[in-house]
């Protein structure tokens, strides 16, 4: 009544806690799609390992998916081959492995601490697995599916000896001398059926060695052309073609229940794909980081017939100084002076004289756009600022197409 916490409250808590440690499960190895944590999950307290695993992968979009699954694989016991004996769920010292696991989990999870959204997301996440433990933890099915079994309790033998064994030897009885033949009903009993055979080692699957085969052999048919033809076929085709060729295989495995190894391999050559792709983008013979030469650009035109209307470099920089250019018009000289500069990856700055009318439009694909103490920066920055100057209009505008693909752009007035 008086909204004090029962005194019983932490302790449930704790034996809640302590009974979810004792019983965790065992990773399976017939139904694991990467280190069968959701599959261990699912058989434990008897639920669909699918809608686990769409969990973790919703728990990894939130936030704390990923140190949650690297903590399953490090403190579920693997469960081994086909046939092997359970391992021992208590006291099991901790693997080298598993501290790496651990370690690199709880680094995953500290940013999520600081960040009020995924915090909120991995006291969710915590909630609902302890909630899944209340409700459905205490199943006969899934009890059996997880409590280890209990060793069997010692015997005394004859001799005074404590043995520790399944079931207390049975003394050898022969049949009386009356029975020469073993007729005596205890000699009608048949041995006991010794243990089933183990089933025979499941074959692995080579999809994943003819798969990485496979894809090896097109990529360097692929890698031929490339070098045979230069421009016919771009070089991020290379590890295209090998990427292609894997995302089949894990089709095909998706059906067989195999290749789950090829995925990191499919990571890695989709992560090559991208990096090729750009690089030939950039660094290619009409690549933005290679077009219009490499270096530094410094120029300072006496007048205005001495501006270039273009100013280009790949790689470098280029510093514009405007203010010997007089603006005052003149007959037949009285229209805008225009100029453009562009630059792949490094920088642009330009000085115009204090009192002239500018129209600037600055562009950065990846970078930061000043201009006249207005700065924007990230990605795709556009920024459009057309000054008259502090004496207002007059004179001859000055308009200036500013753009870089990486780098910054800058404006001020000298």
């Amino acid at each position: 009544m008086n909204g004090t916490r029962s005194p019983d409250t932490g302790v449930q808590g704790m034996d809640t806690l302590r009974d979810m440690w004792e019983s965790r499960p065992l990773r399976p190895r017939d139904d694991r799609k990467l280190a069968g944590v959701a599959a261990a999950i699912a058989r434990r307290y008897e639920i669909d390992p699918t809608l686990v695993r769409i969990a973790f992968v919703v728990a990894t979009i939130a936030g704390p998916g990923l140190p949650l699954y690297l903590a399953g694989c490090a403190v579920l016991p693997d469960a081994g081959p086909p046939g092997a004996a359970a391992p021992c769920r208590r006291g099991t010292a901790s693997s080298a492995l598993s501290i790496v696991l651990l370690s690199l989990a709880v680094l995953l999870a500290i940013p999520l601490v600081f960040a009020a959204e995924r915090l909120i997301a991995t006291v969710v996440t915590v909630g609902l697995l302890v909630a899944l433990h209340i409700t459905r933890g205490s199943r006969p099915g899934a009890r059996e599916a997880a409590v280890a079994p209990t060793p069997a309790p010692p015997w005394v033998a004859p001799d005074g000896t404590t043995q520790q064994a399944a079931v207390p030897p049975v003394p050898e009885r022969t049949p009386p001398a009356w029975d020469p033949l073993g007729a005596a009903p205890f000699a009608w009993d048949l041995p006991e059926p010794g243990p089933e055979p183990a089933p025979p080692p499941v074959p692995r699957s080579k999809l994943t060695p003819v798969t990485l085969a496979a894809a090896l052999v097109v990529a360097g048919m692929v890698g031929v052309v490339v070098l045979a033809a230069p421009g016919a076929v771009p070089p991020s085709a290379v590890p295209g073609a090998a990427l292609a060729v894997v995302g089949i295989g894990l089709l095909v495995g998706a059906f067989r229940r195999a290749g789950r190894w090829l995925i990191p391999f499919a990571l890695v050559l989709a992560l090559a794909t991208g990096l090729t792709s750009l690089a030939n983008g950039a660094l290619g013979p009409d690549g933005w980081a290679t077009r219009g030469g490499v270096g530094a650009v410094v120029e300072a035109p006496a007048n205005a017939a001495a501006v270039a209307p273009q100013y280009q470099r790949g790689t470098g920089w280029v510093d514009l100084d405007l203010r010997q250019v007089d603006l005052t018009p003149t007959p037949g000289a009285d229209g805008p002076v225009r100029s453009r500069i562009e630059v792949g990856i490094g920088g642009a700055s330009v000085t115009v004289p204090r009192d002239a009318d500018v129209v600037v439009r600055g562009e950065a694909g990846y970078g930061n756009v000043t201009v006249d103490g207005q700065s924007q920066s990230g990605r795709d920055v556009r920024l459009d600022v057309t000054d008259p100057g502090p004496d207002g209009p007059g004179g001859r505008v000055l308009e200036l197409d500013l753009r870089t693909e990486m780098g910054s752009v800058e404006v001020h007035r000298g």
